[in-house]
């Protein structure tokens, strides 16, 4: 009688933790659409949607990306990579409302640490196209988005980077 139990107990243990491992790889949404496969070995440079730090560590976690594929960064490269990072916080509630009618500022502070009350988003996002630079065809693009509450973006950018370079055809 003691077997049966030690093996569903074994099996249920077996499962949760295969639950677990599996959450972990698919940390992110990813979502890349390949229009036609990049060249092997080519010669690229990217671009930047906009001067943040963000987007800065982006584009450093890229270039190692690009490396280990066997794609060299030359300004003169035949391929191009627009990469944008942005956060976002998102809430079905306005953050701050004023009401005219009798002067009161209603401000929702710390509404995720009540019971029964909805916290508000966040979410951060790495978006990437991948474009000739001769003829300007879009060869592929793609974003990666990070929906945890307290997500650090300069801890995982290379990560997400990673998962949505993994994403392209070479």
């Amino acid at each position: 009688m003691r077997l049966p139990s030690i093996v569903l107990i074994a099996a249920v243990g077996l499962a949760s933790l295969a639950g677990t491992l599996a959450r972990a790889q698919g940390a992110y949404d990813v979502a890349v659409t390949n229009y036609t496969k990049i060249p092997a070995g080519a010669r690229y440079v990217i671009d930047l949607n906009e001067n943040s730090e963000t987007t800065s560590t982006a584009e450093g976690a890229l270039r190692e990306a690009l490396a280990k594929r066997g794609l060299t960064y030359d300004l003169d490269g035949t391929i191009g990579f627009k990469i944008g990072s942005q956060r976002e916080v998102a809430s079905s509630q306005a953050e701050a409302a004023f009401d005219p009618s009798n002067t009161i500022l209603h401000l929702n502070l710390n509404s995720g640490d009540i019971k029964g009350t909805p916290r508000i988003g966040h979410s951060y996002r790495i978006t990437l196209s991948v474009y000739d630079r001769g003829s300007g065809s879009v060869l592929a693009r793609g974003d990666v988005t990070d929906r945890g509450v307290n997500a650090d973006p300069s801890g995982v950018t290379p990560a997400m980077v990673e998962e949505l370079v993994g994403g392209l055809t070479f």
